[in-house]
């Protein structure tokens, strides 16, 4: 986790011109299913709604960009999931989330754009809804693929949809526990609200 700060604090102290370097905060609410072996009774009856799993993302991002088209974009993020385990789970996350940006359009920062990279999660908390602690039954951490999409609908606001599915498991047990994920989130450019 350090060497990944660390990385993270290289890209974005060296290069400070605003022009090229933006941040600002996320803010959302994200919906995670726990995939298993078929045996695996994880959810053995089936239902699933959506307002009883939905999570809180909060993050902050630094955003660089390399050119027209192409930027790095990390996130920092507390992450609350709520998973359709039996019972109810709901995990609290610290997530890093390096990405490469594309935007479709050719003028940075303007527009729709596709996001992809990585989520490390380091898991600080988890108990049922009833207040059980049940973070021995999970691993401390977690490696996920994103893949998403955004806009940005005025200078300092914009909408992202990502998809998060973990490359290694969730529960610390043997039997194969992959977690997937969407979020939706508002996220809020600082540097341009501050410098309008």
């Amino acid at each position: 986790m350090k060497k990944i700060l660390f990385i993270f604090t290289i890209i974005f102290c060296l290069h400070s011109n605003a022009q090229d370097f933006s941040y600002g905060v996320s803010v959302g609410t994200n919906v995670y299913s726990v995939l298993s072996e078929s045996n695996a009774p994880f959810n053995p009856n089936g239902s699933y709604s959506i307002p009883e799993y939905a999570g809180l993302y909060l993050g902050v991002y630094g955003n660089y960009k390399l050119n027209n088209h192409f930027g790095i974009v990390a996130d920092l993020a507390l992450d609350k999931r709520t998973i359709n385990i039996d019972p109810r789970t709901k995990l609290s996350y610290i997530s890093l989330s390096p990405k490469i940006k594309y935007d479709v359009n050719g003028t940075y920062n303007q527009g729709f754009y596709l996001k992809s990279g990585f989520r490390y999660s380091i898991l600080t908390s988890a108990e049922t809804t009833s207040g059980v602690d049940v973070k021995d039954a999970f691993k401390n951490s977690a490696f996920s693929f994103n893949l998403g999409a955004g806009t940005n609908f005025s200078k300092f606001l914009g909408l992202e949809l990502i998809f998060d599915y973990s490359l290694t498991n969730a529960i610390d047990a043997d039997v194969k526990s992959k977690m997937l994920g969407a979020y939706a989130l508002l996220t809020v450019d600082i540097e341009k609200l501050i410098n309008k």
